[in-house]
């Protein structure tokens, strides 16, 4: 059964839905289409691999996979219409046959195990409070070998670009995604997530914590977003 924070997330991101592509690419000036190339050629996937996308939301980072190899996506959500406008994007793209929109709980994925070859999230590792569930998953999920790719928002840790960078999330953001959505509520809930996000050194440890390696971490366009890449611990495996 869902539970009720999880009904409640999948309602705030339907309201946004249909904006949210559009307010994706305007409020981080298009550089969001180079992040996701970063995260998917940090996997070094293959042709014929089958990737995990949790929290695809409208399925970019999945597309962008599917762009840079002849792999297959399973993208989870628990936005219906995420999924739906996923859909369409994909059917419109790809004609519907490598990416399989699921609606389903990153805390209890309900697939076999060692089912993927690699999996990735985009923005949505903020949303999800149990990691503990998530990356028990995600070991679960993974063939041997297997990586997963995480983007996320931060903080710049300069103070020449923290600054500027703390007025347009506390100011600007809210307000541009309010007026562009019609729906304030979850660009002031984006704001305060990537601001109690935890620091990159802290993620790295709550990530080895849950039994994964880190191996890569790089910080993005003056740190206002990172890319972390991880592998099941051999202990683990």
């Amino acid at each position: 059964m869902e539970n009720r924070g999880a009904k409640t997330m999948a309602g705030m991101f339907d309201r946004v839905a249909p904006s949210y592509d559009l307010l994706n690419h305007l409020l981080s000036l298009g550089i969001d289409f180079m992040w996701r190339r970063m995260a998917v050629k940090s996997l070094r996937m293959k042709d014929g691999d089958l990737v995990l996308d949790i929290a695809t939301g409208t399925g970019d980072l999945a597309f962008a996979a599917m762009k840079r190899e002849k792999c297959s996506v399973v993208g989870i959500d628990l936005s219906p219409l995420m999924l739906t406008v996923a859909a369409r994007k994909n059917k419109k793209k790809h004609r519907g046959v490598r990416y399989f929109p699921v609606r389903a709980d990153a805390c209890a994925m309900p697939f076999r195990d060692g089912v993927f070859d690699h999996a990735m999230v985009s923005y949505g590792i903020r949303n999800i409070a149990d990691w503990k569930r998530l990356f028990s998953g995600v070991r679960r999920l993974l063939q041997r070998g297997g990586k997963i790719a995480i983007l996320e928002f931060s903080l710049p840790g300069q103070p020449l670009f923290r600054r500027p960078y703390l007025f347009y999330l506390e100011r600007l953001l809210p307000f541009i995604g309010g007026m562009v959505s019609g729906s304030r509520e979850p660009y002031a809930y984006l704001r305060d997530t990537v601001k109690a996000f935890p620091a990159p050194k802290e993620v790295v440890r709550r990530v080895e914590e849950q039994g994964f390696d880190v191996l890569e971490v790089r910080p993005l366009t003056f740190g206002i977003c990172h890319l972390y890449v991880a592998g099941v611990r051999r202990e683990n495996i």
